[in-house]
C-alpha cells in the first residue's frame, strides 16, 4: 500500500496460513483488485508467495469455507466462476503452485 500509494487494501478478504480470514473491504463492497472485475467479483487473497509451493491446509480450508459461507448467505452466486487473478489482469498472481491447485476446485473456469 505504501509503495504504490494505495489508500487501503483492494481485496475483499485475505486468508493467512494461520487459518484466519481477514476482512479487507468485506462483503457488498467493490474490490480494487482487477479493474474489469471489481464490481462483479469478490477478491480473496491468500497471503504468501505460492510460486513453487501451495498454501498450507489451514489456509486452503479457510478459503474454501469462506467461499461456502458466501454462497450459503447469498453473498456469492451459487453458479459462480472461480478465477485466478492472472485470468483477469496481467500478473503472475496467484503463483503457479496455487493457480494449479485452484484449477482443481469446483467452479474453476478456464474462461472468465
Amino acid at each position: 500500500m505504501n509503495t504504490r500509494k494505495w489508500a487501503d487494501i483492494g481485496y475483499n478478504f485475505l486468508v493467512g496460513e494461520d487459518g484466519n480470514v481477514y476482512e479487507g473491504r468485506g462483503w457488498g463492497k467493490h474490490g480494487s483488485h482487477s479493474v474489469q472485475y471489481n464490481a462483479k467479483s469478490i477478491g480473496i487473497c491468500l497471503i504468501g508467495k505460492f510460486t513453487n509451493t501451495v498454501p498450507n491446509s489451514a489456509s486452503i480450508r479457510a478459503t474454501q469455507n469462506l467461499i461456502a459461507y458466501g454462497v450459503a448467505n447469498n453473498k456469492i452466486k451459487s453458479d459462480y466462476k472461480l478465477l485466478g487473478h492472472r485470468q483477469t489482469a496481467q500478473t503472475s498472481c496467484p503463483g503457479n503452485a496455487l493457480y494449479n491447485l485452484i484449477k482443481t476446485w469446483a467452479h474453476w473456469s478456464e474462461k472468465p
